[in-house]
């Protein structure tokens, strides 16, 4: 037998290697190797409290043929599972498991997560001080993320100092539904479905809809056999219903801010929550401060009166002006845009 085959033959008998080693005094051979295999050797064979599974593990990699490579990386996987039964049950269901070390490896990593799921993250930023650098960092919707990323990773100090605007991520052309999927979301159940975008993220069958038809003010979903299923509202405002609303206001309608139109937010003013549209009669813009203050506690609100856009400020009820006090225009003095602009 030459030595590549006697090399074929030891690689097919690792568990006889670690039964040899862990009689053995001393192991001749280099210091690393050595601490490997006794390390190895341990694992699979010191006295444990649960030895059916052992016995069932190493009768498997017995009869899979594991190698020592194979086995130290099962032993290796397998210590940071702090639970001992589930320790040997991982064990037991690698060495079970038939292959090559890299689709053990696979294996140990899918189960690994069954076993220790990863933590659910929540949305939020933190920010890392490195001396004279900072990192800032962001945890979101993976949707959103990436349209922020898209339009963010040329150059991320200027998009977080100028107007911080993220297009939706355009949909892959070719995204493969398969039947029952396709009529979950003609059924109205969209959200149950998860598709994939071009920039990697993932989005339901809802979402698609959204950003597919964004824009178009109200959209119906049409069964062929059942009729109208689902009705979807878009809440972004398109580039046409902007220019409109700009065309009304060139800054904030708030009272005396000064936040230039190209920096502000298309507000609802029936909140889009509670039904509202995403109309430019309902809409006017506002700065991203103004915007959240809005309809908070004494601090007022926009509403659009007898076609104008004006400031309620926050009074207390009178018979002439109701919870509110007479309001502030800031609109210009001509009817709004009422005309629906896809």
């Amino acid at each position: 037998m030459t030595l590549l085959e006697q090399l074929g033959d030891i690689a097919k008998r690792g568990v006889e290697l670690l039964e040899e080693a862990h009689a053995a005094s001393s192991l001749p051979l280099p210091a690393d190797q050595a601490r490997t295999l006794r390390r190895t050797a341990a694992a699979f064979l010191s006295p444990t409290s649960h030895s059916r599974y052992q016995s069932r593990a190493l009768a498997a990699a017995r009869r899979n043929q594991h190698s020592l490579e194979t086995l130290a990386l099962i032993a290796r996987r397998s210590r940071g599972i702090s639970d001992p039964t589930k320790r040997w049950q991982f064990r037991e269901k690698l060495c079970a498991t038939a292959g090559t070390t890299a689709q053990v490896s696979r294996a140990a990593t899918r189960l690994l997560r069954e076993i220790n799921p990863p933590p659910k993250r929540e949305d939020g930023g933190r920010r890392i001080m490195h001396g004279e650098k900072t990192t800032l960092s962001f945890t979101g919707p993976a949707a959103q993320m990436a349209d922020i990323w898209a339009a963010a990773k040329s150059d991320p100090l200027a998009w977080l100092t100028g107007s911080r605007a993220a297009a939706p991520a355009t949909v892959t052309t070719n995204v493969i539904i398969e039947l029952p999927e396709y009529l979950k979301i003609l059924a109205g159940d969209g959200d149950e479905i998860r598709l994939a975008l071009t920039n990697g993220a993932t989005i339901t069958g809802t979402e698609l809809i959204r950003r597919t038809l964004a824009g178009a003010g109200l959209f119906t979903l049409i069964h062929p056999e059942r009729g109208p299923v689902n009705l979807y509202r878009t809440r972004q405002a398109s580039a046409k219903q902007r220019r409109m609303l700009e065309a009304e206001g060139t800054h904030c309608a708030w009272p005396a801010c000064r936040r230039p139109a190209a920096e502000c937010q298309a507000h609802h003013l029936i909140e889009y929550s509670r039904g509202g549209h995403t109309h430019p009669e309902n809409m006017t813009l506002l700065c991203p401060y103004h915007n959240s203050i809005n309809g908070l506690p004494g601090r007022g609100r926009m509403a659009r009166i007898r076609g104008r856009i004006g400031w309620l400020p926050p009074t207390k009820a009178s018979k002439a002006h109701g919870p509110h006090g007479p309001p502030v225009f800031t609109g210009r003095a001509r009817t709004g845009p009422t005309a629906a602009v896809p």
